[in-house]
């Protein structure tokens, strides 16, 4: 009983110091974008920028942000809708809330997926099939990230090329877009070519070991086999849902246009009178999503502001700083804020977030209370 206690007792410690952490962690990322900001801008400078912004384009950012939420809820819960009929929307919206905001604390998003899967489970769906709609959502949103980027690339390089090259922007452009699209080569490596896939990596990890970079070759082998045959069972269901994957790709579409049009209504907030051309505010931050996207801090913290400023900077003129601050709250802490809502809302129903999430363990707790 003792053991019990002692164990119960450590675990609510673990739970705090992790809530504490997360909220120390969201001051400080506000107290760097702050700080920055200064360094960019005078105070009064920022503060003149505010009272000049038109309220109601800011309304619509907050509102344009619920839609793209909304719209991930959507994709998530047409895939999982056919593996699992009793899902209600009501949760995939919670699950989606919660997967924002544990991808915003998380260094390069890690934590979104597993609490996803780890709520999926306490609503009541069958782990494998959380994972199915989740990775199916994850190959949905890559793919249209990068045709996004393909699009942007190849339109927008002709007119703003020139530009980049001068602010000395174009190699984080040209890495993101490299980045993103190796990301999707990899996964149509593993559709269509599973076996060689492995091979491949394993003759990696085995340079890797051969050169000390590597330390465990065996534990790497085995996680990136695992995960291989994850994504290759997701494509087979992909190829038979092909309906259900067309409804995810057009409500990732609204999803991620919802996204790029938040730096247009911020212009428009500042200049009522615009003389920019809409599709190329949507170019530029389609711009900062790729060089941010695999930064590896949480919230890509640091990057994401710079990359902002240096993109936008001859867009808002004197109104960079307040812009960027601005984009932030509503793309980074406005999700935060949102998520421990909703975290508060779910402790009521006696769902409290875990420390951390092992799916395998996950799997074989389900597994238990299912025998």
């Amino acid at each position: 009983m003792k053991n019990n206690s002692n164990n119960s007792t450590n675990q609510v410690k673990k739970k705090k110091k992790s809530s504490k952490g997360n909220l120390i962690l969201c001051l400080a990322s506000f107290v760097i974008l702050l700080a920055f900001l200064f360094l960019v801008d005078k105070p009064d400078k920022i503060f003149n920028a505010m009272k000049n912004v038109n309220p109601f384009y800011l309304g619509l950012c907050v509102l344009t942000m619920f839609g793209y939420w909304l719209c991930e809820s959507a994709t998530i819960h047409v895939i999982l809708k056919p593996l699992c009929p009793a899902a209600r929307f009501r949760d995939t919206w919670y699950d989606t809330i919660m997967g924002q905001y544990f991808n915003s604390i998380t260094p390069c998003a890690s934590g979104g997926q597993p609490m996803q899967a780890f709520y999926f489970v306490k609503f009541g769906v069958p782990l494998g099939n959380a994972l199915t709609a989740l990775l199916s959502r994850f190959i949905v949103y890559q793919f249209v990230l990068t045709m996004y980027s393909v699009i942007t690339l190849t339109t927008g390089l002709k007119t703003e090329g020139k530009m980049l090259i001068e602010g000395g922007l174009m190699p984080f452009v040209l890495i993101g877009f490299a980045i993103n699209t190796g990301v999707i080569v990899f996964l149509l490596m593993i559709a269509l070519w599973k076996n060689g896939t492995v091979k491949a990596a394993n003759g990696i990890i085995s340079l890797l070991t051969k050169m000390r970079i590597v330390k465990n070759p065996m534990h790497w082998r085995l996680y990136f086999t695992r995960e291989v045959n994850k994504f290759h069972n997701n494509f087979a269901f992909i190829k038979k849902n092909a309906g259900v994957i067309l409804k995810g790709l057009i409500f990732t579409s609204i999803q991620l246009l919802l996204y790029l049009n938040i730096s247009y209504l911020l212009y428009r907030g500042f200049f009522p009178e615009p003389d920019m051309h809409w599709f190329r505010i949507i170019n530029y931050q389609a711009y900062v999503q790729m060089f941010s996207s695999f930064m590896p801090l949480p919230g890509a913290m640091g990057a994401a502001e710079l990359g902002y400023a240096g993109f936008f900077n001859k867009i808002f003129g004197d109104y960079t700083g307040a812009a960027t601050m601005l984009w932030r709250i509503f793309t980074f802490y406005l999700p935060i804020l949102v998520g421990i809502a909703h975290l508060m809302t779910l402790k009521k129903r006696g769902i409290v977030a875990p420390d951390s999430v092992n799916l395998d363990e996950l799997g074989e707790n389900e597994n238990s209370k299912s025998a």
